[in-house]
């Protein structure tokens, strides 16, 4: 694994650069900007979740971009959604979103072409390709 480099990286399992690591010191910093503007409801969270996430999905599991899409679109409509009402409902982001993330994880190793971490130890748990 390289690093300390700006290009993207094909070699399969964690990926990890310096554009991701300015994309978390950004997220960071905007939690904790967050904070101060939203302090109650743990509204200030929310950029640490969606950074965490997409570290899961980008770096660690690796499970592309097409998968990725129907997470951040129900994430971004709950988020709205709970923007609005009094209370921010974080039981239904995390039991909605957190399932569904897991949900397109698994899916990823099991169908394949898996390329993220683990992956030789994963390899047992993908589906034998269909012979009819």
């Amino acid at each position: 694994m390289r690093w300390l480099t700006f290009k993207i990286q094909h070699e399969p399992g964690f990926r990890f650069n310096l554009i991701d690591l300015i994309l978390v010191v950004t997220l960071v910093a905007t939690s904790v900007t967050w904070y101060r503007v939203f302090p109650y409801q743990g509204l200030f969270l929310l950029p640490i979740y969606v950074g965490e996430s997409f570290f899961l999905f980008c770096n660690i599991f690796r499970i592309g971009n097409r998968l990725e899409r129907p997470w951040y679109i129900t994430f971004v409509v709950i988020a709205v959604y709970g923007l609005r009402q009094p209370t921010f409902p974080w039981w239904l982001l995390l039991g909605v979103c957190e399932g569904m993330k897991w949900v397109l994880i698994i899916h990823r190793v099991r169908r394949g072409p898996y390329v993220g971490a683990l992956r030789e130890q994963l390899a047992r748990f993908r589906s034998a390709p269909n012979t009819i």
